[in-house]
């Protein structure tokens, strides 16, 4: 009885694999095929940058307003000499 139940659950999340990896490819040739339609002259497209560039973007520093390397590289060794304290 628990066979029979566990192989039909088996094939009914092959199935929704399946499905899914099909609506996959049909959606990504669909978004592509829209993408390829050049936008009406009168609407400027503007290009936003991606998620990866966004968060970059975030987390560096503004230009003059930089760490002192040395600083840095100072907070770095106290932090690393603490780990191996602490390891000791």
């Amino acid at each position: 009885m628990m066979d029979q139940f566990l192989s039909a659950l088996l094939q009914i999340v092959i199935l929704l694999d399946v499905v899914g990896l099909l609506a996959y490819f049909v959606l990504g040739a669909l978004k592509r095929r829209r993408e390829s339609v050049p936008a009406p002259a009168s609407v400027a497209a503007v290009a936003r940058p991606g998620w990866w560039q966004r968060v970059r973007q975030r987390l560096s520093f503004p230009p003059g307003s930089q760490e002192d390397l040395e600083a840095s590289l100072h907070n770095l060794r106290r932090v690393l000499h603490s780990y191996k304290q602490g390891l000791a």
